[in-house]
C-alpha cells in the first residue's frame, strides 16, 4: 500500500506526463474525475481499495496521449498504453504500470479479451482490476463525449433487485448537466457495455432526477443498426 508521500509522488510524476503529452488536458482531467466519482460510488459493489483508485486515475489522466503520436493508425488507445509502458517510471513499480497501461488500453473499442497476450499474461486478479477500472473508464470517457464538461459531476444509487420482476439490482446515475447531455448519455449507453458485464447489473442515466430520453435516430426508425460509439473517446 502506498503512503501518502508516495502516492503524492507517483500523482505529480503522473500529471508531468499528461501536461507533456496530452494536447486536451481539460478533457482527460474531467474524464479521470468523472471515473473516480464512480468508484467511490460504485465502492460497495467493487470492493477495491486505494491502489486501485491511484491505477484508475492515472489511466484517466493518460488514456487519451497516444492521439498525436499514432503514427501507424493502430488506435490512439494502443498508443497510450505504448506511451505509458515505455516512461522511465520513478514513482510506480512495472506491475502498477502494466495496470495503468491497459486499463488505458481499453477506455475505447474492444473490451479486455483472453486472446489478447497481455492482457492474457495478466494473473487473474489483475484481469478482474483491468476489467472493473477500465469499466468505469470508458463510462467516465463516453459522459464528456462532447468534450465540453456538460455533466459536471455524478452520483451513484444502487437500487436492490426486484423480488416481483426477478430483475438484478440497477445502478443509477444522477448526472449533474450544465447544458444538453443528449451525445454523451447516447455515448454512456453504449459504453457502458464492460461495466454492464463486470456488475450484472444495468445502468439507468437520470438528470434532474429523471431518466435522459434519447431521441430515436432515423437509422433506428429505419431498422438500420446504430452507428457504435464503442470506439469512440
Amino acid at each position: 500500500m502506498l503512503t501518502n508521500e508516495a502516492e503524492a509522488a507517483a500523482r505529480t510524476e503522473i500529471l508531468a506526463l499528461m501536461h507533456q503529452l496530452e494536447a486536451r488536458p481539460i478533457h482527460v482531467q474531467h474524464v479521470a474525475r468523472l471515473a473516480l466519482q464512480l468508484f467511490d460510488g460504485l465502492a460497495a459493489l467493487h470492493g477495491l481499495g486505494p491502489r486501485e483508485r491511484l491505477l484508475l486515475e492515472a489511466a484517466g489522466y493518460l488514456h487519451d496521449i497516444g492521439h498525436q503520436y499514432d503514427f501507424l493508425g493502430l488506435g490512439h488507445h494502443k498508443e497510450s498504453a505504448r506511451l505509458i509502458r515505455a516512461q522511465a517510471w520513478k514513482n510506480l513499480d512495472r506491475a502498477d504500470v502494466e495496470l495503468i497501461a491497459q486499463i488505458a488500453r481499453y477506455h475505447r473499442k474492444a473490451m479486455p479479451d483472453f486472446s489478447h497476450e497481455e492482457f492474457r499474461a495478466l494473473s487473474e486478479a489483475d484481469r478482474a482490476i483491468v476489467q472493473c477500472l477500465a469499466g468505469l473508464l470508458r463510462l467516465g470517457d463516453s459522459l464528456d463525449r462532447s468534450h465540453a464538461q456538460l455533466i459536471s459531476g455524478l452520483t451513484v444509487e444502487l437500487r436492490p433487485p426486484s423480488s416481483a420482476s426477478g430483475q438484478a439490482g440497477l445502478v443509477a446515475l444522477h448526472l449533474e448537466a450544465t447544458g444538453p447531455i443528449v451525445r454523451e448519455v447516447s455515448a454512456a449507453q453504449i459504453k457502458a457495455d464492460l461495466a454492464m458485464l463486470v456488475f450484472q447489473r444495468e445502468f439507468l442515466f437520470l438528470s434532474g432526477g429523471k431518466p435522459v430520453e434519447i431521441p430515436a435516430s432515423p437509422s433506428s426508425a429505419s431498422g438500420q443498426a446504430p452507428s457504435s460509439a464503442a470506439g469512440q473517446g
